[in-house]
């Protein structure tokens, strides 16, 4: 049926291209730390092989391009590999449109496959999984990269709020789950090597800012959301402002970390 057919379609982030590096980047000076974090997690030189799938605008390919020998990124958008080239200061990223649940790469070239937020919106995850195992040498990793944020009272109260009037199964992932998106290879067999590395950093924030987010839906969990719905959402949010009074305008200072966590295919 169509809908099925929509179903099994990897969200592609061509909407997204205005607005990515503006609300999904690092804080300056932390880019470098983040790539760190890969360097040490695969073990990469520069004579490393690096595949990123789900490579976007490049927030991690530009900063670690410079620390490996060969850096591919597959995106299943055109216009978000246009933004990265366009942003290329001599950095060594080859660029290919495509879906990484059928790579159009040969098998057995690659130290490293890289993810960062990409399986969450891939129905076929697990095509796309054996699609890494399929391409990865003899003894190389699959490194998933993961943001993660706390999430303040007030925060909460705003998205309980929205979650009040939209239904859950609405803004679901159509990939992996969200709760499992870090740690998900495991459940297919595949073997965490090492701990994971983490790096922590601060960043100022406002209930302002949150709100408008909403408003501009730059979560792609948002965007199978009518007109109507979204509406009904944010009134709801709006309504939980004025009832507790909160204070859009002031500023507070969180700690994020993001993280990396190396896999082992299945023998």
């Amino acid at each position: 049926s169509p809908d099925r057919a929509m179903n099994n379609v990897s969200i592609a982030f061509d909407r997204a291209v205005g607005f990515y590096d503006q609300t999904r980047g690092f804080p300056p000076g932390q880019e470098q730390r983040v790539a760190a974090l890969f360097v040490r997690a695969g073990e990469l030189d520069r004579s490393s092989h690096v595949l990123e799938v789900g490579a976007g605008t490049g927030r991690i390919a530009l900063p670690l391009a410079a620390h490996v020998g060969r850096y591919v990124g597959v995106d299943l958008s055109r216009p978000m590999l246009e933004r990265l080239r366009a942003k290329r200061a001599g950095e060594p990223v080859d660029v290919v449109q495509g879906d990484i649940t059928h790579l159009p790469l040969r098998g057995a070239r690659y130290d490293a496959v890289i993810a960062v937020h990409v399986f969450h919106l891939v129905p076929e995850w697990r095509s796309a999984l054996a699609e890494a195992a399929r391409v990865l040498k003899p003894g190389g990793r699959l490194l998933l990269g993961h943001n993660d944020s706390h999430r303040r009272a007030d925060e909460t109260l705003l998205w309980d709020a929205w979650h009040s009037v939209i239904p859950r199964d609405r803004t679901s992932a159509v990939g992996v789950p969200r709760e499992r998106a870090d740690i998900f290879p495991l459940d297919e067999g595949w073997t965490q090597v090492g701990e994971p590395l983490v790096h922590r950093y601060r960043v100022t924030r406002t209930l302002r800012a949150l709100v408008e987010r909403m408003e501009q839906r730059i979560w792609s969990s948002s965007w199978r959301l009518t007109d109507d719905e979204t509406a009904r959402g944010l009134a709801a949010v709006r309504a939980a402002i004025e009832a507790h009074g909160l204070a859009l305008d002031a500023p507070f200072e969180d700690e994020q970390g993001f993280s990396v966590r190396a896999f082992a295919p299945p023998a």
